[in-house]
């Protein structure tokens, strides 16, 4: 991936380095920021520099020179054909799903756009990713309990347990989830007729306020996972390069599709993640397998992604991989993926 920094974004630009900086500073160009006690360091991937000429409507770099930073540069990141739902699922653990879903809700949110990540998990994964405490009686689990003793629910009331999440070069809400959920989720099924649009119903009240919204799905089959398929308009499956990892790929597409037909709700598989990418025959094996399985269900996206502990340090800091700047040209190698996947997205939205 092609990384310039502040000087050489500015010939780009054709602009000074000191206008250059203020589109910067201003994100109407999205990049990451590296600030100290003596400097600031911006790096700006070809990706995201192409991605802002694009919103902008900037046929040739050198419009740049041209570009007025008012309030209508920003209204042209917002989605034009309203809030897009994106659910990541897998039916098996540890494929690293989560790191998936929060990495791709935080790349769109440093594209600009306005992001919840919905945490639908009981084991919080995704909520402790970004945030390192415990939402105890703080979660969506409170808000499903109102609604399973027939309470009425409101945009405040969801606002209640939504928690901003502010990193040096974006933001993006969160809506926790925690060990409890589960029990009541499946409570639903005994109160309501048709207890898999209730995660819909919620997110509803809030839609207005996002450009995305991304879910975390829980990693087995069951009413968390329908409300989240049923609430979404793309999934994307989450998956690694061994046997019951690509055999569980089949069953989870079988599910969604069985879903879709049942609820008459048109949820569209579009992408294909396949982790922890290791050098060997049978992952290779494997990953032509899964490439050709999309190919014959008509999934437009397949990505790979290499084997790093990169994920799990950023992990353990609570941070985004990319925010994570030790060696920062290396991990937006290993994120080159999602970022793609966020930009295409927020391209079409």
């Amino acid at each position: 991936m092609e990384i310039f920094k502040l000087g050489e974004t500015a010939k780009k630009m054709h602009v000074s380095p000191e206008r250059a900086k203020e589109i910067l500073d201003e994100n109407i160009v999205p990049n990451i920021k590296k600030s100290s006690s003596s400097r600031e360091t911006y790096y700006v991937p070809q990706m995201m520099f192409d991605y802002a000429k694009s919103v902008l409507g900037l046929e040739k770099d050198k419009e740049f020179k041209k570009l007025v930073i008012e309030p209508e540069t920003y209204r042209r990141f917002r989605n034009r054909n309203g809030t897009k739902v994106v659910s990541f699922s897998n039916l098996k653990g540890g494929v690293g799903k989560t790191s998936i879903a929060a990495n791709f809700a935080y790349d769109l949110a440093l594209l600009n756009k306005r992001v919840l990540l919905v945490d639908m998990d009981s084991q919080a994964n995704s909520s402790r990713y970004f945030a390192n405490r415990y939402f105890v009686n703080e979660s969506i689990k409170n808000i499903f309990d109102r609604m399973t003793r027939k309470e009425s629910v409101s945009a405040d009331d969801v606002n209640e347990y939504i928690v901003p999440i502010e990193f040096e070069n974006a933001e993006l809400d969160l809506l926790p989830s925690e060990l409890s959920l589960g029990r009541i989720v499946e409570l639903s099924r005994s109160v309501f007729t048709l207890p898999h649009k209730k995660l819909n119903d919620i997110l509803k009240l809030v839609k207005e306020n996002y450009d995305f919204i991304v879910i975390d799905t829980p990693p087995s089959t069951g009413l968390s996972l329908h409300m989240s398929l049923y609430a979404s308009d793309l999934v994307s499956i989450v998956t690694d390069a061994e046997d019951f990892s690509v055999n569980g790929l089949n069953e989870l597409y079988l599910e969604i599709k069985e879903l879709a037909e049942e609820t008459d709700h048109d949820v569209k598989v579009d992408s294909v993640f396949i982790n922890k990418i290791k050098k060997s025959n049978i992952h290779s094996v494997y990953i032509e397998a899964i490439a050709e399985m999309a190919v014959n269900e008509g999934i437009e996206n397949v990505y790979t992604i290499k084997d790093s502990t990169r994920f799990k340090e950023s992990q353990n800091l609570h941070i985004p991989l990319i925010e994570y700047k030790k060696e920062l040209e290396k991990k937006l190698v290993i994120a080159e993926s999602m970022l793609e996947y966020a930009v295409d997205k927020a391209l079409e939205a």
